[in-house]
């Protein structure tokens, strides 16, 4: 028993020995090396020969020196207070910022009790706008209370909050944050208007399944876009106070629709400028409410230029579905086969393949690099297809956030590198800073792959739904021409019939016949003249 104690206790001095660096003989005594206490007066100097650096604009020298003090020095030292958030004001001067988000990250947790805590956050918001509001930042600054923000920069801070709180699905807590910003920043007033709407509209229950619809919370919805609406006429324009009216307009002609007020629904949709971002999405919604008024000739005319060369790049897969509908109850059963058939034909095979490609991948990260991978396919047909689909994914505002954040993260670790010289961030306080990009950057590339492959099945899922539906008006041709149709079939084409007015043309407008060119000044302009046949097929199955 002695020797194995004797054993024991030569092997941990070895190894002692060899975690302090230095080779030890058997019995040879062991030195612990002292600690080093670098005095305050030593702390306060390298901070200020860091602000000194830094007031010269050499954000880099003042960044190390910072980072020494903070080293050297216990987290309630005056000194390292003062470095921790000159060390975040640094590298946000260097383009780091979401490596200053990071440093500041100290200052924010510790809250009030550092003195700090109410300067930093003017910092968290100048990351904030220029990380794109990632929502790291954002839930940093939900954290401070209301009264500590500065009063030139409360609109925005309200904003902002409310817009983490109302991506949280905290509803309520975004909507008081929202009715806090006032007319003081235009362009926040009426993004807060619109938010305001939009989170009115969720908490209607309208679209969710609900039993009731909350109409009073759908009266303050419409209040707020025309709110908006008015804004824009009273006070003049700027591009987001022009974006977010149109966004208000197709939102006003939604909510209508989805109220069956369908002319009240089609006055603003017809408010779009073609200028505006909105304006294919409203011209082909409000396809769907000129078939609700039997107004085929404009639902047709729309679909004609949604189908133009001009927009060869968009998603409007129902469109197809819509024109080949509003054929079949007029009775022109060759044109909306052709119009089924080309549909399948373009799509069934890429919805096909793209889910088999989708399903094969179970770690996001790696959907996340096929998805890079066939952005730069050659393969130009499936490529411009995709790309379609891939758009509608896009439309998803949280799935292109992240996809924006990796660009950033991206150019980041490209700007630490940088600053370290040829070869590159690999110690120090700029291989830290890599490592943590690194590992966060993985971590929103994950994110980024999971949302974006759920997104993905999610419009396959629809672009299913639309063949389905397509394959559906196929086989009621089928019936329409052996004479089984139903019922509420017959009712509908009647109406249809029914429904056929003359196009007029007024004094402000020349009528042009379409020839199968495209002229872009034309577009959102056309009529589809449709005659139905149903009658004149009635009467020649009577004869």
């Amino acid at each position: 028993m002695p020797g194995t104690v004797l054993r024991r206790s030569i092997l941990a001095a070895a190894i002692l020995a060899l975690l302090l660096g230095r080779t030890a003989l058997a019995g040879e005594p062991v030195t612990l090396a002292p600690e080093v206490v670098v005095s305050d007066a030593a702390l306060a100097q390298w901070v200020r020969e860091g602000n000194a650096k830094f007031d010269d604009e050499q954000f880099m020298a003042a960044a190390l020196k910072y980072e020494q003090a903070i080293n050297a020095g216990s987290a309630d030292s005056a000194a390292v207070q003062e470095a921790q958030f000159q060390l975040g004001a640094s590298l946000y001067e260097l383009g780091l910022y979401q490596s200053a988000l990071g440093r500041l990250d100290p200052i924010v947790e510790a809250r009030q009790t550092h003195p700090k805590y109410r300067k930093a956050l003017v910092y968290l918001l100048r990351i904030a706008r220029a990380t794109g509001s990632d929502p790291g930042v954002l839930q940093r600054i939900a954290d401070y209370p209301p009264e500590l923000y500065p009063p030139a920069y409360a609109d925005e801070l309200h904003f902002l909050v409310g817009q983490y709180y109302y991506n949280e699905r905290q509803l309520a807590d975004a909507l008081t944050r929202f009715q806090q910003v006032g007319e003081r920043n235009p362009d926040f007033f009426v993004r807060a208007r619109y938010l305001e709407a939009v989170v009115h509209i969720a908490q209607s229950g309208l679209g969710a399944g609900a039993r009731e619809v909350n109409g009073e919370k759908l009266t303050l919805a419409a209040e707020s876009l025309k709110t908006i609406l008015r804004y824009q006429r009273d006070t003049g324009s700027s591009a987001v106070i022009d974006r977010t009216a149109g966004k208000a307009l197709l939102t006003l002609g939604r909510l209508f629709y989805s109220t069956r007020q369908y002319d009240v629904s089609v006055r603003y949709y017809d408010q779009l400028p073609s200028d505006s971002s909105e304006w294919l999405d409203a011209l082909y919604e409000v396809s769907w409410v000129h078939y609700q008024l039997k107004n085929y000739p404009r639902a047709l005319g729309n679909l004609q230029t949604l189908n133009s060369p001009y927009f060869s790049d968009q998603y409007f897969p129902e469109s197809r579905v819509l024109q080949a509908l509003i054929l079949f109850y007029n009775c022109r059963y060759d044109e909306a086969d052709v119009i089924v058939k080309e549909f399948v034909k373009d799509y069934f095979p890429l919805m096909d393949k793209l889910r088999k490609e989708i399903n094969q991948f179970a770690d996001p990260n790696a959907f996340y690099q096929w998805l890079a991978s066939l952005s730069q396919s050659t393969d130009a047909e499936y490529s411009q297809r995709f790309q379609r689909i891939f758009n509608a994914a896009l439309a998803d505002k949280k799935l292109r956030r992240k996809f924006d954040t990796i660009t950033k993260l991206n150019k980041e670790i490209g700007r630490l590198d940088e600053l370290a010289g040829a070869g590159g961030a690999t110690d120090g306080l700029l291989g830290w800073l890599k490592s943590d990009l690194a590992a966060y950057r993985s971590l929103v590339v994950g994110e980024a792959g999971g949302l974006a492959q759920g997104r993905l099945l999610r419009v396959l899922q629809d672009l299913r739904r639309h063949l389905a539906g397509a394959l559906k008006i196929k086989q009621e041709t089928l019936k329409a021409r052996r004479g089984d149709s139903a019922d509420s079939v017959l009712q509908e084409q009647a109406a249809a019939a029914a429904a056929k007015a003359p196009i007029e043309v007024d004094d402000e407008h020349i009528e042009w016949p379409f020839t199968g060119e495209y002229w872009q000044d034309e577009l959102g302009s056309y009529l589809y003249d449709i005659d139905s046949l149903c009658r004149i097929e009635a009467d020649a199955g009577a004869q």
